[in-house]
């Protein structure tokens, strides 16, 4: 069945509310803005328990990746790396997407960057898994070539899929020059300081929307593989500063408001559980800390009987976006009619291994070979 779901209900207060206190998030200062015990326990490496070199696998996690994955999905993963071998980088100095129709500007050469990354990544696992070179060689390859000249653009919906290129990082650094080792490294520092600092590209509402769901999940990523305890102590406050603005205690979130779409519940709560695997991945809960209440699992929950198929949602009748009503009229996929539910496959994937209430849907499911291998 279809519920019918009044976006403008909510949205007027909750939106005014939430934009009165952007000005109040230390995202300027999210660092000095640590109390001071926090503070000194990340600089004496109590806070973060297992912060190390590597975004989300480690080599021992890589080892189990390895023995775990299932020989279909195995297989499914060699083939899409046998496809992609043959494929050269695309590298731009400027990654641009955002705002943009498909053909409009230099898109489509952005998008044939961006598959760079999640190459990067199918390759790197296709090696982990099969052990072979030539998989293992491709991804240091786009790596390279990555990181001999590329700087962050810090706009995280161009930049949203650079984590990929990160992951896949995390299986090759032994094979990897200790120069661009240590540039991977550098660009790890450079997001999570980017991504937490004061400027930002966007409007204001970009601070409470999917937008600062990918800061977060970018700064995380490049915190961890930085090494550095304050700076991943950073992004946690930052974690915790968006989540509880962007969720409402019924699990109902801003995007969600602002864009009347499951299209942008999928992707505000995605790169969020992302940045909390790759906390879990370091020994730390952020998916349930006490200060959230809740308030992811909320969300999934809210979401779930739409991605069970039990009841449908028409998509961006009520959005206050006009890019949406662009797409809608240039016929984009996905930007007008019923939601289709596959979009959150991967989300529930990755929700699953947070919290097994969500294992039933997400095996129900069909999730990217890549996320499936990688939370194996």
């Amino acid at each position: 069945m279809q519920r019918k779901i009044d976006a403008a209900e909510h949205v007027s207060a909750r939106r005014r509310r939430l934009m009165g206190g952007v000005a109040t998030i230390p995202a300027l200062l999210l660092m000095a803005a640590l109390p001071r015990a926090a503070r000194a326990q990340a600089q004496s490496g109590e806070a973060i328990s297992m912060a190390g070199t590597f975004a989300l696998s480690s080599p021992a996690r890589a080892a189990q990746i390895r023995q775990s994955v299932a020989p279909a999905l195995a297989n499914q993963l060699k083939s899409l790396a046998d496809e992609g071998l043959a494929r050269e980088p695309h590298v731009q100095a400027v990654v641009h997407i955002q705002g943009l129709l498909p053909h409009e500007q230099n898109r489509d050469a952005s998008v044939l960057a961006q598959e760079d990354w999640r190459q990067t990544l199918t390759q790197a696992l296709a090696g982990c898994i099969t052990g072979d070179s030539a998989y293992e060689a491709k991804a240091a390859a786009y790596i390279d070539a990555w990181m001999a000249g590329y700087s962050p653009s810090f706009n995280p919906i161009d930049e949203a899929d650079l984590t990929d290129l990160l992951f896949g990082f995390d299986f090759l650094q032994t094979r990897l020059s200790p120069s661009t080792v240590e540039k991977a490294r550098l660009l790890g520092r450079q997001l999570a300081t980017g991504y937490l600092g004061e400027r930002r590209v966007g409007d204001p509402s970009t601070g409470l929307n999917n937008w600062q769901s990918h800061r977060i999940k970018l700064a995380t990523a490049g915190a961890y593989l930085s090494g550095d305890a304050e700076v991943i102590a950073a992004a946690r406050a930052g974690f915790v500063a968006h989540a509880t603005r962007n969720v409402g205690m019924d699990g109902r979130t801003y995007d969600f408001d602002q864009r009347d779409a499951m299209h942008y519940v999928v992707y505000d709560l995605e790169p969020l559980l992302m940045a909390a695997s790759m906390a879990a991945a370091h020994g730390e809960d952020w998916y349930g800390l006490p200060s959230l209440q809740g308030r992811l699992a909320a969300a999934l929950h809210w979401l779930e009987p739409y991605a069970a198929g039990d009841e449908q949602h028409e998509e961006f009748v009520h959005s206050t976006v006009h890019f949406d009503a662009r797409r809608a009229a240039a016929h984009v996929e996905g930007y007008s009619g019923l939601w289709k539910r596959k979009e959150a496959s991967d989300l529930c994937w990755i929700a699953s291994r947070l919290d097994s209430r969500f294992t039933r849907i997400a095996t129900a499911l069909d999730a990217q070979p890549a996320v499936r291998a990688l939370f194996a």
